[in-house]
């Protein structure tokens, strides 16, 4: 090698080195849709406009879809208002919802806000132990919802709730903000719904992240490997009332059959796929569903990876993990 070219090589690799030693991990934090997100990214720079522009999302966001806030289009929809046209947001987590909705043989529902907020765990914190289930039911059921030119169409006195897909959908969005601004390496979290993109190429590893034990739920004791994925996982131990009559744990995931809001074999959920949206709705649906079908689900959906961690008939706790989920573990 003659020396022009080898002195050509050595600023080659040390230029490269040079742009690598000056990309650092940077922090960024805050509280949207009732919860603490964080956001993890490499780049040789803090972003200068993040917060404008995930303040700027998260406002258009709870205006499309909170059921928190009543000036929100779902709100003002869940009222009676029938002539407002929804955003893009909206049709989005819509036709997901449709899609899982399907695919779960109707388990995810959107519609069962009215007995979630009946028992006390939605918007109306007040809770009512001697709810009339099938009265409610009456106005439930994702199939007597419709999207028509942009405009949703249901009788009046349903509830519609995204909140089980919500979380998930916001984590894209954001994730499509740190693409625009030219980042590529990075990990997000909101409220335990993460997507994490590439590698951490500071550390030059991929991103690793916890998932919270159901047994133990300070803690988390399940580790996995996330590159160009999204994980969510969904499980009562957290958010739960106590029925004072009968010592019955009501829990936040309902199972729209029958209405019924007891606690069931299945501890927790959690779902890996290319969406954090898509892993949302899933780990959600996922708690409702009795546990063989959520296999045959999984089976049958290559773009998703599971991990249901349920009680068996003999009162033990058991892990079902798919193959491609548990090749993540370490």
């Amino acid at each position: 090698m003659d020396l022009k070219k080898s002195i050509s090589l050595f600023f080659l690799i040390f230029f490269i080195y040079s742009c690598e030693k000056n990309v650092s991990t940077y922090s960024f934090n805050g509280y949207a849709l009732g919860t603490n997100f964080n956001v993890l990214y490499n780049s040789e720079k803090p972003l200068k406009n993040f917060k404008k522009q995930t303040d700027s999302l998260f406002s258009k966001f709870n205006k499309s879809l909170s059921t928190y806030i009543q000036s929100s289009d779902i709100s003002r929809i869940n009222n009676g208002e029938n002539s407002i046209i929804v955003d893009d947001y909206f049709i989005k987590v819509f036709k997901k919802s449709k899609s899982i909705w399907k695919d779960s043989d109707g388990y995810f529902d959107p519609t069962i806000g009215l007995l979630t907020n009946a028992y006390g765990l939605g918007p109306n914190k007040i809770p009512s132990y001697s709810i009339n289930i099938d009265s409610l039911l009456n106005y439930t059921g994702f199939e007597k919802v419709n999207l028509v030119n942009n405009q949703i169409q249901m009788k009046n006195g349903m509830f519609l709730d995204f909140n089980a897909i919500a979380k998930g959908y916001a984590v894209d969005l954001i994730s499509e903000i740190l693409i625009e601004n030219g980042v590529n390496n990075f990990l997000i979290d909101i409220g335990g719904e993460m997507y994490a993109n590439e590698i951490n190429n500071v550390k030059n590893t991929n991103w690793r992240v916890g998932i919270t034990d159901p047994l133990n739920p300070d803690k988390k004791n399940i580790k996995i490997f996330l590159e160009n994925k999204a994980i969510a996982s969904s499980g009562n131990y957290r958010k739960f009332l106590i029925d004072p009559r009968t010592g019955d744990k009501i829990v936040h995931t309902i199972n729209p059959k029958n209405g019924n809001a007891n606690q069931t074999n299945i501890l927790s959920t959690s779902v890996i796929a290319d969406d954090c949206m898509t892993a949302d709705g899933y780990s959600t649906a996922f708690m409702a569903m009795p546990l063989e079908l959520s296999k045959i689900v999984v089976q049958s959906k290559p773009e998703i990876e599971a991990m249901i961690i349920y009680v068996d008939e003999n009162n033990e706790v058991k892990t079902f993990y798919s193959p491609g989920f548990e090749k993540l573990l370490f």
